[in-house]
């Protein structure tokens, strides 16, 4: 049998782990306002909820007082989490809720901060790309368009032996260099 004393702690004791659930239903009351979970979310959150919160009781009795369970046990787990919820249950609910703004404004801060820094790590580079690839490809195009007006000139002009003469340039081209390998569309 169990002396009186100690069953006079382990009722303490789960007066303290009432206490922990009910914190624990406060931090997930706020979790879940916060979360703005719709229906489904809700009840997966609350199976989720209470699955966790019977392994913390069934843990912290059993660390407790061996996982004995009387009815003094069960009272006071109530008892626990009545006086939890009727005394500290507003001050520890708008606590939670300002950690979680300030973790929010915390992570905004640190997201737009990485954002800042990922700018001016790329200004150089866009500096560069402003000051060569734009006019070089301004000058590709009105050569790609020079170069074409004057193939098509040649060709008209010249007609199939210049065609013949293009299509051996290419295949010697092409024999010295294999990576110019090019097969013209007939």
């Amino acid at each position: 049998m169990v002396p009186l004393m100690d069953q006079f702690y382990y009722f303490a004791l789960t007066i303290i782990i009432g206490m922990v659930a009910g914190f624990c239903y406060d931090l997930y009351r706020v979790t879940r306002g916060t979360l703005r979970l719709r229906r489904i979310g809700t009840a997966l959150g609350d199976l989720l909820f209470w699955f966790v919160l019977t392994g913390v009781v069934f843990v912290l009795l059993l660390l407790g007082n061996w996982g004995e369970v009387r009815l003094y046990v069960l009272l006071g787990l109530a008892l626990g989490a009545v006086i939890y919820l009727s005394v500290f249950s507003r001050r520890t609910t708008s606590m939670i809720r300002w950690t979680f703004r300030a973790l929010h404004q915390l992570w905004v801060w640190f997201i737009k901060s990485l954002s800042f820094a990922w700018r001016m790590l790329c200004l150089p580079f866009r500096g560069v790309y402003l000051l060569v690839a734009l006019p070089l490809g301004f000058v590709a195009g009105v050569t790609g368009k020079v170069l074409k007006g004057t193939g098509t000139v040649l060709n008209k002009l010249l007609g199939s032996p210049g065609r013949r003469i293009k299509k051996g340039f290419k295949r010697r081209i092409s024999s010295i260099f294999p990576i110019f390998e090019y097969k013209d569309p007939e």
